[in-house]
């Protein structure tokens, strides 16, 4: 019995002992496949989680008008991080975000309420102020917190740092100082830091520059160990936009537009400011537009639309001026040849004037300032098909211009089989072809300097942030002679006449002799005929007739006028006088003697406008600066009671007419970061801007027009880089 004990537990240490084994043998099995097999793939893995790496965005380039005025550029940002899993309180949480960021509770609410995710990042960026508005409130709710736990006696180590539930990393924020002004021709930055539309997306590239990248060990918790922070490739800074865009033309350019949208509604309105001797785009403006800081909230038609360049439509009576010009130049007529007004039958279909009685007769002169459908219905037949497409090409009607905006247009004309008379009849008033707005402006251009045509263009120079030209843009000529410059002088001549004494007079400017035609034309309807009561109306005309500084074109579709009063007269020649009339005064063209709105007086003015360079006058005493302001003919605008020059505006080199006013801040002591804000009540939107770069001023603004109220008062002191707003208000032009 005792025998049988001792032999059954020997058998159990046997068993237990040969488990052992058997499961140490496994260890050491496992081991060795681990150390042998697995082990370099577990070592890349341990690495891998160890290492890090994170891209060091490169800053975006600006963008600047004319005369170095930025309209975009990027500041310093961050992108948000909410642990909202962890969060005690989400509706507190919502409620804090809102009133931080000054959005609804209910924009905020939904993206904090989610169990789905422990950390979710906010959709867009947040400012630095945005950013310690939020610290600031999360301290404060764990303050009261602190304060709750110990009227409960409860401890106080169990109330967590709320800051840790929200973390933000260094990015880079679009910010357009001006709001909607140009939005159009700028385009905006989405939150991924693409450019979409406009210039940001023509040339998104250029702009982005190149990221960095910078290499780091994680410690334990999966932080970077500063020690091992190394950066592995530099980011490289986009480069700057320099465009044609003159800021104060463009100012009065959203101004009309401005009081075109809210006087008849349109559903589209496209107006574009041209250099007709050199192609350059002064001034560009569409609607509908957007606010590019907001751009979420504009509908895709208004974010991806610029009308005046992605949009054909019937120029109606404004192309006559090409079918003048060719008809002329081809010997096709003369001028004091005489047809019936009135109306006409063409392949058994007719055609009236706009004054359905008509004239009488009268001359193809008189064609023009009557604007008869019939005369020029009559001088297109004669012109024939081959001599009018020759001369649209000539003009530049059948290609794009190639202007350096996405998604350009180009013309619609009838097809071959299609060119029938009456076809050729209706073309020669404008009406069955479709051109862009931009073909129409440097079309006509080609009649305003002489008999060129100049390529529009809205980009000048790229330079780096260093300020190196890395690329520069010429006036480029496509054709140099698309008519003879007698022919364009003849037409030009015709078109003042129009003005002074036909039916576009409203376009007259006192003292100024004014080129210019109107366009009235039906709109088309999808299935084919048109509509009976709806139009696109427009001008097209330069000032002065000789030797033009400015062309204006003003396109309005389907505005909601009175019965009877559709007319590009009406509607769209106003607008365009306004902004002519302001840039001649702009520009200091001074009229002409004995002028009184007709084609003799289509002179050149007495004196031509002077170009000086701006000096640089920094480290000047007031006195050695003035003294050499008054050298060059220049006016100065002090910006603070100092005694030597540290800043100027504009820059130092910039050509500018004489009479310019620059601005110049004087500090008044070297070590001050300090400024005093000026009043800036009654100043236009650039003189706003330019003090404000003078100063150093962070400008935001509201509205178009000229300055009604400042954020921050009049004789203030502030720092450098402070937030100024202002709101701009648009005078009513008669």
């Amino acid at each position: 019995m005792k025998q049988a004990k001792k032999s059954r537990h020997r058998r159990r240490v046997l068993l237990i002992q040969g488990a052992f084994l058997l499961a140490l043998g496994a260890v050491v099995i496992r081991m060795q496949v681990l150390q042998h097999v697995f082990g370099p793939l577990l070592l890349t893995k341990a690495q891998v989680n160890q290492d890090g790496a994170k891209t060091l965005l490169a800053q975006r380039g600006k963008i600047l008008d004319a005369q170095g005025q930025a309209l975009a550029y990027d500041v310093p940002a961050f992108m948000m991080d909410v642990k909202v899993k962890s969060f005690p309180d989400k509706q507190a949480l919502a409620q804090m975000l809102a009133s931080a960021l000054k959005i609804p509770v209910s924009q905020a609410q939904p993206l904090v309420a989610s169990n789905k995710y422990t950390w979710v990042r906010w959709p867009r960026s947040v400012s630095e102020i945005q950013k310690e508005a939020i610290n600031k409130a999360l301290n404060k709710m764990r303050a009261e917190a602190v304060q709750k736990a110990q009227q409960t006696h409860q401890p106080v180590s169990s109330v967590p740092r709320f800051t840790q539930f929200v973390t933000f990393s260094p990015t880079e924020k679009r910010v357009y100082p001006f709001g909607d002004f140009a939005s159009n021709v700028l385009g905006y930055v989405d939150h991924k830091g693409g450019g979409q539309s406009g210039l940001e997306m023509q040339y998104n590239k250029i702009l982005s520059g190149s990221n960095g990248k910078m290499t780091f060990v994680r410690d334990g918790d999966g932080f970077p160990i500063q020690s091992t922070v190394k950066t592995t490739v530099q980011p490289k800074p986009g480069e700057d936009i320099h465009t044609t865009i003159d800021s104060t033309i463009q100012s009065y350019v959203e101004t009309s537009m401005n009081n075109i949208v809210s006087k008849y509604h349109p559903k589209h309105a496209a107006i574009i400011v041209e250099n007709p001797d050199t192609g350059a785009i002064l001034g560009m403006s569409s609607r509908p537009n957007f606010n590019p800081n907001q751009y979420w909230n504009s509908s895709s038609e208004a974010l991806n639309t610029n009308w005046a360049v992605n949009s054909t439509f019937e120029p109606g009576s404004t192309f006559k001026v090409l079918t003048l010009a060719a008809a002329l130049a081809t010997h096709t007529i003369n001028l004091n040849q005489t047809f019936m007004s009135g109306h006409m039958y063409v392949d058994g279909k007719r055609i009236n004037d706009w004054k359905r009685s008509g004239w009488g007769k009268i001359t193809f002169r008189q064609a023009l300032e009557y604007s008869s459908n019939v005369g020029f219905a009559t001088i297109a037949l004669k012109l024939g098909w081959s001599n009018l497409l020759h001369y649209m090409k000539n003009f530049g009607y059948l290609s794009k211009t190639g202007i350096g905006l996405p998604n350009e247009a180009t013309s619609i004309v009838f097809s071959k089989q299609n060119q029938h008379k009456i076809e050729l009849a209706t073309s020669g008033f404008g009406q069955g072809i479709a051109v862009t707005p931009l073909q129409q402006i440097a079309g006509v251009a080609a009649i305003a300097n002489g008999g060129k045509l100049m390529k529009p263009y809205i980009v000048q120079q790229v330079t780096t942030d260093s300020g190196k030209v890395v690329k520069k843009v010429r006036p480029t000529v496509v054709n140099a002679h698309v008519v003879p410059q007698n022919i364009a002088a003849t037409v030009s001549h015709v078109m003042a006449l129009d003005v002074s004494k036909g039916i576009d007079s409203v376009a007259a400017i006192k003292g100024y002799s004014v080129a210019g035609k109107t366009g009235t034309a039906q709109i088309e309807k999808p299935t084919g005929g048109y509509y009976a009561n709806r139009y696109i109306v427009s001008f097209i005309g330069y000032a002065p007739a000789k030797n033009p500084k400015v062309e204006v074109y003003v396109t309005v579709y389907n505005p909601h006028t009175k019965p009877g009063e559709t007319w590009g007269s009406t509607v769209a020649a106003p607008a365009a006088r306004n902004i002519m009339k302001e840039c001649l005064a702009y520009y200091h063209v001074p009229p002409s003697s004995g002028a009184h709105t007709n084609a003799a007086s289509a002179t050149k003015p007495k004196s031509a406008v002077q170009y000086v360079q701006t000096p640089n006058l920094t480290r000047l005493s007031k006195t050695q600066a003035s003294t050499k302001l008054k050298q060059e003919g220049l006016t100065a605008e002090w910006l603070n009671s100092g005694t030597t020059v540290s800043k100027q505006w504009p820059e130092a080199g910039i050509e500018v007419a004489k009479g310019t006013k620059m601005y110049l801040y004087s500090a008044q002591n070297t070590g001050s970061t300090k400024i005093t804000v000026p009043n800036l009540t009654g100043a236009s939107l650039r003189e706003a801007g330019n003090i404000a770069t003078v100063l150093g001023l962070k400008v935001s603004v509201t509205g178009q027009g000229y300055v009604t109220s400042q954020s921050i008062q009049p004789g203030t002191q502030v720092k450098q880089g402070a937030a100024l707003h202002i709101v701009l208000s648009s005078p009513k032009l008669n």
